[in-house]
């Protein structure tokens, strides 16, 4: 069955792959408290974006993994309210972002969060029509308040610069990857000396 809503495989490494947010014990995640860090801020992605959902999640020695829902009608709603329009399925293009961009987005490792492309004419990021809230400023946000946090308590943390994402087209592939999820630790071994996989 096809989903009504975008929902993206997010895949985040940190900096030269380093391992710092705990250690796989017997097939189970240990978080360090850089680990719990990273954890608690991902489920509060929603409170800060109001159209994104969060499904299954977990934090690994090195990278994290977790699946979002971007609610399409919600975005839709706010783009109204922005723009003062009722009808703005031609906006729908501009707003969801690079990496939203059915022809780019099951690219692996090319989305980069550095922001520093300039974007929106001559208005730039503060163009309206670019939506707030597209998987590659969600990502942003996580990354760049995980970074804050962390350096607070430990001086040297970092994520790479790019992040890997699959769009879900139906549940099979969602129960899927669900269930990669949960056996990332149990397959830590397997993957220790590799970048991290996805399962389609």
């Amino acid at each position: 069955m096809e989903l009504s809503n975008a929902g993206y495989f997010v895949t985040i490494c940190t900096d030269g792959k380093k391992c710092f947010f705990g250690e796989v014990v017997q097939g189970k995640m240990q978080l360090s408290t850089i680990g719990e860090i990273a954890q608690k801020l991902w489920y509060e992605i929603p409170n800060h974006f109001s159209n994104c959902q969060i499904d299954s999640f977990c934090v690994m020695p090195n990278h994290i993994h977790g699946i979002l829902i971007i609610n399409q009608t919600q975005e839709n709603l706010v783009a109204k309210e922005i723009v003062g329009k009722e009808d703005v399925g031609d906006l729908t293009g501009l707003m969801e972002g690079d990496a939203m961009n059915p022809e780019e987005e099951d690219a692996m490792n090319r989305v980069s969060t550095r922001g520093d492309r300039q974007r929106g004419g001559v208005t730039g990021l503060f163009n309206p029509m670019l939506s707030k809230n597209s998987l590659s400023k969600i990502v942003r946000w996580y990354k760049g308040r995980c970074t804050f946090e962390i350096n607070q308590i430990y001086q040297g943390f970092g994520w790479q610069e790019r992040f890997h994402d699959n769009i879900i087209r139906n549940e099979f592939a969602r129960d899927k990857i669900r269930q990669y999820i949960i056996n990332n630790p149990i397959n830590w071994k397997c993957d220790r000396e590799q970048p991290p996989h996805h399962p389609l």
